[in-house]
């Protein structure tokens, strides 16, 4: 079956965000190394659960399992999770660009250079108007792969050397780091998509960033209490994207949002996954 587009999959989380589904906290067991996430979700329609290892410094940190029961028919299905949490958490970023960017045309910075990355690459080239790509990477040898794949898609591709571009829009963080991975000194009028942290003690975002942001927003509450990059923060400076879904405000200067993964999110992906 083929994978569903990152434009498709952003629809199907904006209605799953208006439907008024709930969906517990993952369940995060540590282990020496790393953790493991156990993250349910169901509607009238699917049960999912997607298990989770995370192992940060590995080549590949990341490894997820993805199975589904259709409620109707009884059927079991195992999905593939990691390639759907890649494009799922990509469409997010997407509908939050979309809805929220002050610039809606311009250069995208990836900080990372592994699935994540590339995924926010193919979902912003899709649905957002890129007059180039500057990549940041720790491999070398995964930021030229990333690099070519930009290239390979028609689009401007330069390795970033810390001089930020003067038509820079759009700003993606998908690292393991738990410090900081851009400057404080980013210009202002850009959209900061933060996917990689997920804990309380790590931060992708300088403080100083997040501070002087005109808007922070979390895809759900969960977000809030397990970002680092919103610990400390006033709740009242904290939008919801589910509200602002609702109302989109008028956004002139620096937008951060925060995404740290929702099982919400899985479901909606594995819905237009399966045509549901």
């Amino acid at each position: 079956m083929e994978l569903p587009g990152y434009q498709r999959i952003a629809e199907a989380i904006r209605r799953a965000l208006s439907s008024g589904t709930r969906v517990p906290r993952r369940a995060v067991v540590p282990f020496a190394g790393g953790q493991f996430l156990v993250m349910p979700a169901a509607d009238d329609r699917l049960a999912i659960a997607k298990l989770v290892v995370v192992q940060p410094g590995r080549e590949e940190s990341v490894f997820a399992e993805l199975w589904v029961k259709d409620l109707a028919t009884g059927e079991v299905l195992h999905l593939p999770a990691e390639e759907l949490t890649v494009r799922r958490t990509a469409a997010l970023s997407l509908l939050a660009a979309r809805t929220l960017a002050p610039k809606k045309r311009g250069a995208l910075l990836l900080v990372g250079a592994g699935r994540q990355a590339r995924g926010h690459l193919e979902a912003f080239h899709q649905g957002l108007d890129l007059t180039g790509v500057w990549v940041k990477g720790r491999s070398p040898e995964r930021a030229r792969r990333l690099l070519a794949h930009a290239r390979a898609l028609g689009l401007s591709a330069e390795p970033f050397t810390g001089a930020y571009p003067r038509d820079l829009a759009f700003v993606v963080t998908a690292t393991t780091s738990r410090e900081p991975v851009v400057s404080p000194d980013l210009p202002e009028g850009v959209f900061v998509a933060a996917v990689g942290s997920f804990t309380p003690e790590a931060r992708e975002l300088p403080k100083a960033l997040v501070r002087r942001a005109a808007l922070v927003v979390a895809d759900t509450e969960d977000a809030i209490a397990e970002a680092g990059e919103l610990v400390g923060l006033p709740r009242e400076r904290i939008r919801i994207l589910a509200e602002v879904l609702r109302g989109p405000p008028r956004v002139r200067g620096t937008v951060v949002f925060k995404s740290t993964g929702h099982a919400l999110f899985d479901l909606a992906a594995v819905r237009a996954y399966l045509n549901a």
